[in-house]
């Protein structure tokens, strides 16, 4: 509590005073607290009561630790009420802890800013720390504004009662959000009739929400009653800026020289000051387009009269929030660039390791800079070889000491004119056999359940980069995956071992090529104390376990024991690279959701969950924009695709039909969301037609084929057998 005497009032104004001029060089951190269990509660107190009258609505939790419990109803509450439990006494000291944290035990308001003793009144405040050590009113209309940064964070701390007048109005503008405003009182609140106010509130006194008025927040209590009267308390949720391109749209094909052609795009929290660019090599290099001040959403561009196959859009605002376009097709009026690879021939042997072997080709139109990339397996998989940015005709390359029979060499201009070498073979030193030993985990070893980062390792003979690990609880019953790696090395890190107790426990690798090593059967302990997360479900899936763009996908989790108190949510395209959804606390109701992209098809995704102790778990694959998929036969619009025979050995058809005439290209990719296949793009008219698809190289299992026609996307499905 603040001091009573006026010389105690005058000792910590000037504390605070002091430690201002000590920190005067730089602002305070706008460190949001952790306010833990306490977070899912739209009304709670440690210690007071809950009181109601009329219709009070409240979206989240509700409850306190020591205090009665009424009005509810006529009050509706959405989450689950809590009273003298566990969980309440678990909210009551993260509550605690939060006030703590923003309020230190000298009483001294430590802040960027002073406030007045009435704010309000038209004032706008900007991302700091505020303070006053007085009883503080708020009235008419007052202003948060994030300067276009929606993380941004406002923390007002009040060393006594604060009150609102009745019809207040708090309003968010240039991305702030209620998610992170936050009022530390130290003192009585009292929010007075038909305000409406925002943020989340953390008092050390009592909080009254007069009759109709509006939170959009949390009204959280350590000590007080909490009264409500007709209220609405609305859980803040946090939005995160977006800036995503609409025009153009992965795989449209504009003509060069097009003026005016309009790139639109959408989103949130976008400044004025835009930058665009283009590329014409997948991003490698950009080229500007124009820089702009003004707050629409679309904007001319003069199309280059080019040729690329590789062309990419790209915007950028004031705050570098950046938006990048699909890839799409520029034609030109100009003629189409040739490339000829001449070495290595088809057919020629060519010894693993040999040093500055001259890669050579031929054409016209070939653009400086160029791509060179090796395939080991007839154009399934590639891996760089280098780049070069010269008009020159050969490159020296050192020979990797591999064995393959199928080996190819493609050599790519920054316009996507492309050549490949016919197949060639690279004669190893180590012999041509693939093998894949798995050291670690040894046969008969013993893992306790729960260890983190536990170390695979094994050996590779003539075995490609890219492979995938697994594990299984049941003898090689039932096979689980643990992640992916793109390179040479001979250890993968296993995230966490499950905390099962098992004597037959199995790790598998295989490489793209379908190459396989296995281990001796092993056993897990299980680890008492340490807990696991148990299954990853999602929800908002179709039959065909595809969800479409800009759609919820509902996230949930099932864990045991102790996983730690926060667990990361992320998604991935190829199980490889993971990207960040939300950091949540650990909880009897562990959920999130998350909006799939705007934009584009995905047709294998993945969800992970991993906790702050290292326990992980990763969903079953699903789709994501594959809503206008064709099935086999079935016409949409007069497109429709179909192949056969299915399941499929060595070769397939892909019969399609397509009503205007188009350049038609197909993706195949595997499971896990690997292309593993493609057929370039060839000009096909109208009506029926077929393209071959040899799939001998292809691993036993199911893959989806994406065909391109224009703008158009129609997707498939095939299976593979041995």
């Amino acid at each position: 509590m603040i001091p009573s005497t006026n010389l105690g009032k005058q000792a910590t104004l000037l504390v605070a005073f002091l430690l201002l001029l000590l920190t005067s060089a730089t602002s305070f951190a706008q460190t949001p607290p952790a306010l833990g269990t306490a977070s899912t509660y739209g009304a709670f107190s440690g210690n007071g009561a809950i009181d109601n009258t009329g219709l009070t609505i409240v979206n989240g939790d509700i409850g306190t630790y020591v205090g009665s419990f009424t009005g509810f109803p006529p009050g509706i509450y959405t989450g689950t009420k809590n009273v003298a439990n566990a969980a309440a006494l678990t909210a009551k000291n993260d509550l605690t802890l939060a006030y703590n944290s923003l309020n230190d035990a000298t009483h001294a308001v430590i802040f960027d800013t002073a406030i007045s003793a009435t704010m309000g009144n038209g004032q706008v405040l900007t991302p700091r720390t505020y303070g006053r050590s007085d009883i503080t009113t708020l009235a008419g209309t007052l202003t948060f504004d994030a300067k276009g940064n929606t993380a941004a964070v406002f923390i007002i701390k009040i060393r006594a009662a604060f009150n609102v007048s009745a019809k207040t109005k708090i309003q968010l503008t240039n991305g702030a959000q209620a998610a992170n405003i936050y009022w530390a009182v130290d003192g009585a609140v009292s929010i007075l009739d038909s305000s409406t106010f925002k943020g989340t509130i953390l008092s050390n006194g009592s909080i009254h929400l007069y009759t109709a008025t509006m939170l959009e927040g949390r009204a959280l209590a350590v000590v007080g009653a909490i009264t409500l009267a007709s209220s609405i308390v609305t859980m803040p949720v946090a939005v995160t800026n977006s800036l995503v391109i609409i025009t153009p749209a992965k795989g449209d094909t504009i003509k060069g020289g097009t003026q005016n052609y309009q790139i639109t795009w959408s989103g949130t929290g976008i400044q004025a000051h835009k930058t665009f660019e283009f590329s014409l090599d997948s991003g490698l290099t950009w080229t500007l387009i124009d820089t702009i001040n003004s707050a629409t959403f679309t904007h001319n561009w003069n199309v280059p009269d080019t040729a690329s196959k590789k062309a990419l859009v790209r915007i950028t605002d004031a705050n570098n929030l950046r938006g990048v376009s699909g890839l799409f097709v520029i034609t030109s009026s100009k003629s189409a660039g040739t490339l000829v690879v001449v070495r290595p021939a088809l057919g020629e042997i060519i010894t693993g390791g040999t040093m500055n072997y001259q890669i050579t080709w031929t054409g016209a139109g070939i653009n400086a800079k160029k791509t060179l990339a090796l395939s080991l397996d007839s154009g399934l998989t590639w891996t760089p070889i280098g780049t070069l940015n010269a008009d020159v005709m050969s490159y020296s390359w050192n020979v990797p000491d591999t064995a393959s029979t199928k080996a190819l060499v493609r050599v790519t201009d920054s316009s996507g004119t492309t050549g490949t070498s016919g197949l060639f073979t690279i004669k190893s030193s180590k012999g041509t056999t693939t093998t894949i030993v798995v050291v670690k985990p040894a046969l008969g070893e013993v893992i306790n359940g729960g260890t983190q980062n536990y170390q695979i390792t094994f050996t590779a003979t003539n075995a490609t980069p890219l492979k995938r690990f697994e594990y299984s609880l049941d003898g090689g019953a039932n096979w689980t995956l643990i992640g992916s790696m793109s390179s040479n090395a001979l250890a993968y890190t296993w995230p966490n071992v499950p905390n099962v107790a098992t004597t037959q426990a199995l790790v598998r690798i295989t490489d793209s090529l379908g190459a396989t090593g296995t281990s001796g059967l092993f056993t897990i302990n299980k680890t008492p104390g340490s807990g696991s997360i148990d299954a990853v479900t999602l929800s908002g899936l179709d039959s065909k376990n595809n969800i479409d763009n800009n759609k919820s996908l509902g996230i949930s989790w099932s864990y045991t024991g102790d996983i730690g108190t926060t667990v990361e949510v992320e998604y991935s395209f190829d199980g490889i690279t993971w990207n960040h959804i939300a950091t949540l606390p650990v909880t009897d109701q562990p959920s999130t959701t998350w909006m799939t992209p705007v934009t584009g098809s995905y047709p294998t995704a993945y969800i992970r969950v991993t906790s702050s102790k290292g326990m992980t778990k990763t969903s079953a694959p699903f789709s994501i924009g594959l809503t206008n998929a064709v099935s086999l036969n079935a016409a949409t619009s007069g497109y429709s695709v179909s192949n056969y025979p299915n399941p499929a050995t060595d070769r397939m058809m892909i019969n399609f039909v397509i009503p205007v005439q188009s350049e038609v290209s197909i993706t195949i990719t595997d499971a896990l969301g690997r292309a593993v296949g493609t057929i370039d793009a060839k000009h096909f008219n109208a009506g029926n037609s077929s393209i071959s698809l040899n799939t001998a190289k292809l691993a036993a299992g199911m893959y989806t084929y994406t065909l391109q026609a224009g703008t158009t996307r129609i997707v498939g499905r095939m299976s593979i057998i041995r």
